[in-house]
């Protein structure tokens, strides 16, 4: 469960263990195998620059501003992957197809920013590689938890983590005091921050933010939301925004077709 998670990067950000710190996603924990199987990493001439999750065997889900302006001959998605330096055993690394940006996304405001990468052969599904279900926030899930997963940089200006991390975000819906109105608008953006002192950073655009939610009694992981943007991660007391994914179904439905029943988390 992801509240089990949360909790052990909660204490292991209090103890001062090697993996803890302060703020930034470095506030989290690195993940074991098979954690977070739906996390990808996408990268350009082999460097990471984006995360993303798998939403079928062919489609990957991430933000525009992550492929909007690169050759899709120089991207490449890394499936199962924990470390960015040393391959693992089961990793898969795909080319891409093809892509497509959400037709009106904006690149000052990051209105709709929202992209799929269609991979050039499907993803082998096993233990750590999965899809995950999107859905929107679960209000009502008790206790009420979420979590960002990827490997940006644990400090202003870094380089990537070289392990995938997680870390805590206790407030989904936070309220967007330091965003102007053209720079949050509700029905496509969740405003999310921590009490933790967890801020994305570098390298964080596109990771998956998610809630372990509770639909009718029935306990599941699933992403609400993909990071989008924020004003850095030098002051965690700001929150970030992300994507808010339940807005944009249809879409998603028309070019990527239907996740699957099996082969989730």
């Amino acid at each position: 469960m992801l509240y089990a998670l949360v909790f052990a990067v909660l204490v292991a950000s209090v103890s001062g263990a090697p993996n803890g710190g302060s703020g930034r996603l470095v506030g989290g924990t690195q993940a074991a195998r098979g954690d977070f199987p739906f996390v990808v990493s996408i990268s350009k001439k082999d460097q990471h620059i984006c995360g993303g999750f798998i939403y079928n065997d062919r489609w990957v889900v991430t933000a525009a501003s992550c492929i909007i302006d690169e050759l899709k001959a120089d991207i490449k998605v890394t499936v199962g992957a924990l470390s960015l330096i040393t391959p693992d055993p089961e990793e898969q690394i795909i080319e891409v197809f093809s892509n497509i940006t959400f037709s009106g996304y904006d690149r000052v405001t990051k209105l709709h920013d929202i992209a799929l990468i269609e991979l050039s052969r499907p993803v082998v599904f096993g233990d750590t590689a999965k899809s995950i279900r999107y859905d929107e926030i679960d209000e009502l899930a008790t206790p009420w938890v979420a979590a960002i997963v990827g490997w940006g940089a644990t400090f202003p200006q870094g380089t990537p983590a070289t392990r995938l991390r997680s870390a805590p975000i206790d407030n989904l819906e936070a309220e967007c005091r330091d965003y102007g109105i053209d720079e949050y608008q509700k029905n496509y953006m969740i405003c999310a921050g921590s009490s933790e002192g967890v801020a994305p950073c570098e390298f964080d655009e596109g990771d998956p933010l998610i809630q372990d939610a509770n639909y009718g009694g029935i306990p599941e992981r699933i992403v609400v939301g993909i990071m989008s943007k924020n004003q850095g991660c030098a002051d965690t007391t700001t929150p970030s925004i992300y994507t808010r994914l339940a807005t944009y179904y249809s879409w998603l439905l028309q070019n990527a077709g239907q996740q699957p029943a099996a082969n989730r988390v």
